[in-house]
């Protein structure tokens, strides 16, 4: 079965210059590799005020290798690979309109165009899907559970954000699927390196995505001179393969606007990876390359 990482194989090597021949030297070799960014998004209150061609500028300026998208509407996604050719992976997102986030769950169209879209090759995974503990839809709804069956049919990662005030609710989510790949977007938001680590050990098909774990946002990840706390440093220190991290520009990333407004949060996507490299310039360069390459790589070739 050929996947995406073979394409991105192919990006990889492009972008740094190098043929197949020297690929495993390389890749070995390289320490200035390129940032793969695994979460952005690019949706319909962005690009009232951002163009796909000025995303995809912005990412070459930055020097970013890849990046993974999903996006509200879910097409939104394929055009930003249109402008941005193979350094894009799409996602499906089950928010098919605008207003997708509210209804997703009500809607078997959601798993019509999952499956559609996943066969044509026009995604690479499926999310991200939201789900708030104690609130509607549950991980037992059958929508999501349809989406769930094709992440398994196609063998492609599913992005789950989960807001909670433990590990338990994701858990039931991973340990209930063994057969799918899931990414827990925000380190689980709120949560501590405790309950990553308890996630870690029970699900073996997840890796813990670090975007949005920013000042901005959820916070919790780093000290007052930007480096990783403690607890999370012997985490990804003792499980380096299970981490990735990304951007994850979207709304209210300074708290500035009122929900009414286009979400500018492209215009502050050079801060949030300047802050990502920063405490990752605090590990061991193999731990760096793992988390801001290696892994993604890994991911998508699941």
């Amino acid at each position: 079965m050929i996947t995406y990482f073979h394409l991105l194989l192919c990006v990889l090597l492009n972008f740094i210059g190098v043929n197949f021949a020297a690929a495993s030297d390389t890749l070995q070799a390289d320490n200035a590799s390129p940032f793969f960014d695994s979460h952005i998004h690019y949706n319909w209150d962005q690009a009232e005020i951002i163009s796909a061609q000025d995303i995809i500028r912005k990412l070459v300026k930055a020097d970013v290798g890849m990046v993974i998208v999903s996006s509200t509407p879910s097409h939104l996604a394929l055009e930003l690979q249109q402008a941005g050719g193979d350094r894009i992976v799409p996602f499906f997102s089950p928010y098919i309109h605008e207003m997708g986030k509210r209804d997703w769950h009500l809607n078997n169209e959601v798993v019509i165009r999952a499956e559609r879209g996943l066969r044509q090759k026009q995604y690479f995974g499926i999310g991200e899907v939201h789900f708030m503990a104690g609130y509607s839809p549950g991980p037992d709804n059958n929508v999501f559970l349809g989406i769930v069956e094709l992440a398994k049919q196609f063998k492609v990662p599913m992005l789950i954000h989960v807001d909670a005030a433990d590990e338990k609710y994701f858990l039931n989510i991973c340990q209930r699927h063994p057969q799918v790949n899931f990414v827990l977007a925000h380190a689980g938001g709120n949560l501590y390196p405790e309950h990553i680590e308890s996630i870690i050990k029970k699900c073996t098909n997840v890796v813990i995505d670090f975007a949005a774990r920013d000042p901005w946002r959820y916070g919790g990840l780093t000290n007052e001179k930007g480096f990783l706390l403690p607890g999370w440093k012997q985490i990804v220190m003792r499980y380096p393969d299970r981490f990735i991290t990304g951007t994850d520009p979207v709304w209210r990333v300074t708290r500035t606007q009122s929900w009414d407004q286009p979400d500018d949060g492209w215009d502050h996507f050079e801060t949030l990876l300047d802050y990502h490299k920063h405490w990752l310039s605090g590990l061991p360069k193999q731990v760096q390359t793992r988390i801001t390459r290696e892994n993604v790589m890994k991911l998508l070739e699941k």
